[in-house]
């Protein structure tokens, strides 16, 4: 036992069995199933999956209904996981843009070097801002 005020209790309480069972209740939804590559990780998983099914709905509503900082919770998870999504998408979207546009912006610098070649033309020597630039990229 530990001493503490319900306030505190609450507070414990929604930021570790609220969580749990939240988390525990959506992998069971994704019917995440054993396979033979299970990592440690996935076999914790699974665990967690395995020990919030053997509750009841009933409990975790109990925990969702009378404890008010499990709607905090929730949120703090929707906002995590809407702050995964955007991370993955901003790197996803770096990547791509560098191999579409990377692409592009190369073969329009080929197609003008190739057109000064043919007509003789001399290239200027790169001025030091465009050498700076070049380094900072």
């Amino acid at each position: 036992m530990v001493e503490m005020t319900c306030a505190e209790h609450d507070r414990y309480a929604a930021g570790s069995q609220f969580i749990t069972h939240t988390l525990g209740m959506v992998l069971e939804k994704l019917d995440s199933e054993t396979s033979p590559i299970n990592t440690k990780g996935y076999e914790t998983l699974l665990n967690l999956v395995e020990n919030t099914a053997n509750d009841s709905f009933d409990l975790f509503y109990g925990l969702f209904m009378y404890n008010k900082n499990a709607m905090e919770e929730l949120e703090r998870i929707d906002l995590a996981f809407e702050a995964l999504k955007k991370e993955l998408f901003r790197q996803l979207h770096e990547v791509l843009r560098r191999q579409l546009l990377g692409k592009v912006e190369e073969a329009g610098q080929r197609r003008i070097l190739t057109k000064l070649l043919k007509k003789d033309y001399a290239l200027p020597a790169p001025s030091s801002d465009a050498i700076k630039s070049q380094n900072n990229n």
